[in-house]
């Protein structure tokens, strides 16, 4: 498990599911996903703010620059399985969302929330500035003394980052929250690798260096 989760490694992921891309019926998954179909039959996905076309041949961005294989693997599964389910509205941890294959990790702990806590803490207005550039909003259910962030990981999968930030009494805390239907719309080990780039970006981590992603 711990090894599926890694973003490197993803090369040969993703020319393997070239071979399944290429049967598919591109319109119908992005009608299933309410995807918009641009005039060159390519559908339209928005992940941390850049414009992924995927089409028959694979997947591109709409500026020319390189994607990740590990990115594009990803969105391939989302294109696969094309599931017409939407948010529930209730938000899960991780952990939750993995059931008894992930119950007893750290993984979320110590890969996904200990990097935002320790760029963040004592920097709340940095962080909702970065948020903000990558499509997040504020909005959702905090406690007392912190802040919940929104984010459309992918069309129709939610993610909601509460972050408390360190007072006199109190450390830095981040947790990060998934839409309970989010592995209907994607299977969990893709889901893992999305929220992973996610906190890279977030942090500021450049995870483009791995040459193996």
């Amino acid at each position: 498990m711990k090894e599926s989760l890694a973003i490197g490694g993803h090369k040969r992921i993703y020319e393997d599911l070239l071979s399944h891309l290429v049967a598919v019926d591109i319109a119908t998954s992005a009608e299933h996903l309410n995807l918009r179909l641009n005039d060159a039959g390519e559908a339209e996905v928005s992940f941390l703010g850049v414009n992924y076309l995927v089409s028959n041949d694979g997947v591109r961005r709409s500026d020319g620059q390189k994607v990740l294989h590990a990115t594009g693997s990803a969105l391939i599964h989302y294109i696969l399985k094309a599931n017409r389910s939407r948010q529930s509205g209730q938000f899960v941890t991780f952990s939750e969302l993995a059931g008894p294959l992930f119950t007893q990790s750290s993984y979320s702990a110590s890969a996904l929330e200990l990097p935002i806590i320790k760029r963040f803490r004592g920097r709340v207005p940095e962080l909702l500035s970065v948020a903000a550039a990558i499509g997040g909003h504020q909005g959702g259910v905090a406690g007392l003394g912190s802040i919940s962030i929104t984010f459309d990981l992918l069309p129709h999968i939610l993610l909601q980052l509460i972050f408390y930030d360190r007072d006199d009494e109190f450390p830095a805390r981040a947790t990060l929250l998934f839409d309970r239907n989010a592995t209907q719309l994607i299977d969990f080990e893709s889901l893992a690798v999305l929220v992973t780039l996610f906190v890279q970006c977030l942090t500021g981590m450049n995870y483009e260096e791995n040459p193996a992603a």
